[in-house]
């Protein structure tokens, strides 16, 4: 009896597991990943917002983040690299993209949330908490989604076991995505993901897990 009531409790502790393990996509075939990654510092020394959208190329800061994220990812399998339109994230996956021998797809519905400052305006700073930017919430998920539903098209024209995009984008495009996935919203999620921080996404068929969010280990690495 005791050897029978040891079986039942392994099987029910494994199958647990199992059903754990489907639930948050461990291990299960047929499963994509999409790395969120925040581009690199620009604003560091900055002069001059020149005019129309933000747009300036990384800082030399920047330029060393970007080495430090393609060196974290040197040995991590990416099949396709997307990026915003924007000189900030496209250089930085174009680092990312010289160590990996990866040409860079940029897409403009990758871009940054749309703000008083791109439209040549100055505003105070809003209560914190409250949804600060000119283009709406909604729109921004919008067009986040139907650029990570192309990506997970792309991934899937790969072949691969399990296929990876690095996607660099930006701060609060980042976070209103990663929002909805948890079922919350921009003011509901504070987070502020730092300069090339990764948010691990997994996906299959209609479900997505959040795996990590704003994680920037390796900028903690130092120089041998």
């Amino acid at each position: 009896m005791a050897d029978e009531g040891t079986a039942d409790r392994t099987a029910a502790f494994v199958g647990l597991l199992g059903r754990i393990n489907d639930r948050f996509l461990i291990d299960v075939p047929g499963v994509s990943e999409v790395w969120l990654i925040r581009h690199a510092d620009a604003y560091t020394g900055l002069r001059t917002l020149g005019m129309g959208p933000l747009d300036p190329p990384l800082s030399p800061e920047g330029r060393r983040q970007a080495q430090l994220l393609a060196a974290r990812l040197q040995h991590v399998p990416v099949h396709r690299l997307w990026s915003s339109d924007l000189r900030r994230a496209r250089e930085t996956a174009e680092v990312v993209g010289q160590r990996k021998a990866l040409a860079v797809r940029p897409d403009p519905r990758l871009r940054e949330v749309r703000t008083y400052w791109d439209e040549e305006a100055v505003v105070l700073a809003p209560r914190p908490g409250r949804y600060p930017f000119l283009e709406p919430e909604a729109e921004v998920l919008a067009r986040m989604r139907a650029a990570v539903a192309d990506v997970l098209v792309d991934l899937a024209a790969t072949g691969a076991e399990l296929p990876r995009a690095a996607v660099v984008t930006h701060n609060a495009a980042i976070v209103v995505y990663v929002s909805s996935l948890l079922g919350l919203s921009w003011e509901q999620l504070a987070v502020m993901p730092q300069f090339t921080s990764v948010t691990v996404l997994a996906f299959k068929d209609d479900r997505a897990v959040v795996r990590s969010i704003a994680d920037a280990t390796h900028l903690a690495a130092v120089a041998d």
